[in-house]
């Protein structure tokens, strides 16, 4: 997964789609439980090599990302699992952030299929931005009335439908029944819990049952502290050591299960120190048509025609130490939001223009009237930190 050498987006990384991405992973997983996906296989890790297994358990590790578990490994943590097993890199989806990602997760279909495309989602055929996984506006009312058909509007494919055993869906909280979940939803069970022992309490439950299945797991807190505190934090290091107990204390209970654990993360972390508020560079909103969409360090932006000049000079002038600014349709053409066939509405949803952030920068786009906040580390861009995860697959 080498660095991307020419062009407009020089330096930054290319999630690689062929045989290396999450999005592969999802194809062996689906085919080995008797799916169908158009993506070929993840390298070394085929649909043949897992389809012995009773059941294929995939736990997503929100945030952490390859660079943040070496370093944790380097300093001596992660003794009760992650330093045990081995474990190679792939990569997730562009844009590297959580609401593209969980999406993949949840159908086995790419970003370019889906058209989720960050946090916050514009929707140009309900003229507003989603913060999508909560079904709300950027705003924060409610994006559309109880009745609305919301699975029939996002018209995501989903690939795990297509397995014919149990599919069963083990998520943090709400998350499981929420509105966003359940607009598409191929799963026989849910579950839910806010504890790591909950979590490894019932995929032990799971894994005892005599059929054939595919268990997606989902743990967000790891993400949670990397925001709220930075990735280097003493309480982020903490929670890391908690999840790689928790992990441990799995693996044995899941010995003799015929079960494959896969873990593996939906992005990295960079800690970000430098804030740009979009909305105080003098002149920038007047240059859009809309809010900016996606995340602290992609950010969608969709330009008045008559003020492409004056929004290109501001970006040269006040924006070129923080990002590179990059045409949509450059991003489109490259397929960097991954193969398949191309959702509906991906060509309104990416921006005329995407700012895509350099090292240590994180860009807000606060709606004028509602105050500024910053997290400590942030995501979504094209860095080596934010597009690399980590893989394990352990027999159980």
């Amino acid at each position: 997964m080498p660095p991307i050498h020419k062009g407009p987006l020089a330096g930054f990384y290319m999630p690689d789609y062929r045989r290396g991405s999450v999005v592969n992973l999802l194809a062996s997983i689906i085919r080995s439980r008797g799916g169908r996906s158009p993506h070929a296989d993840l390298a070394d890790l085929s649909a043949r090599s897992l389809r012995p297994a009773r059941h294929v358990v995939y736990l997503l590790v929100d945030g952490l990302g390859e660079a943040q578990l070496a370093r944790l490994l380097s300093s001596g943590r992660g003794t009760a699992f992650f330093a045990q097993h081995p474990r190679r890199v792939i990569s997730t989806v562009f844009p590297a952030t959580t609401a593209a990602a969980v999406t993949t997760f949840g159908t086995g279909a790419s970003p370019a299929e889906h058209g989720v495309l960050g946090w916050h989602l514009h929707l140009h055929d309900l003229g507003l931005v989603s913060t999508i996984l909560l079904t709300k506006t950027k705003t924060g009312s409610p994006m559309a009335r109880e009745d609305f058909d919301l699975g029939k509007y996002l018209d995501t494919p989903s690939y795990i439908s297509s397995i014919p055993c149990r599919k069963e869906l083990l998520s943090w909280a709400h998350i499981p029944q929420s509105r966003y979940s359940r607009a598409n939803d191929p799963w026989d069970y849910r579950g839910g819990y806010r504890m790591l022992t909950g979590m490894v309490r019932q995929v032990a439950v799971c894994a005892q049952r005599r059929s054939r299945s595919v268990t997606y797991v989902y743990w967000p807190e790891y993400d949670s502290h990397c925001h709220e505190y930075s990735c280097e934090h003493p309480k982020t290091r903490r929670h890391f050591e908690e999840v790689d107990r928790a992990i441990g204390r799995l693996v044995r209970m899941l010995q003799g299960t015929d079960t494959a654990l896969v873990i593996t993360a939906d992005h990295g972390l960079v800690d970000t120190p430098h804030d740009v508020e979009l909305r105080d560079v003098k002149g920038f909103y007047d240059c859009l048509a809309a809010l900016p969409s996606g995340d602290a360090r992609q950010v969608q932006c969709f330009v008045r025609p008559a003020r492409v000049e004056r929004f290109l000079r501001l970006v040269r002038e006040r924006l070129s130490n923080a990002c590179v600014c990059v045409p949509g349709s450059y991003l489109l053409e490259q397929r960097v939001f991954g193969p398949g066939r191309l959702h509906r509405s991906l060509e309104n949803r990416v921006g005329d223009y995407v700012l895509l952030a350099k090292s240590g920068y994180a860009f807000g786009s606060t709606p004028p009237g509602m105050e500024s906040s910053f997290n400590k580390a942030s995501h979504g861009g094209m860095s080596a930190e934010e597009v690399r995860v980590p893989l394990y697959v352990v027999w159980c």
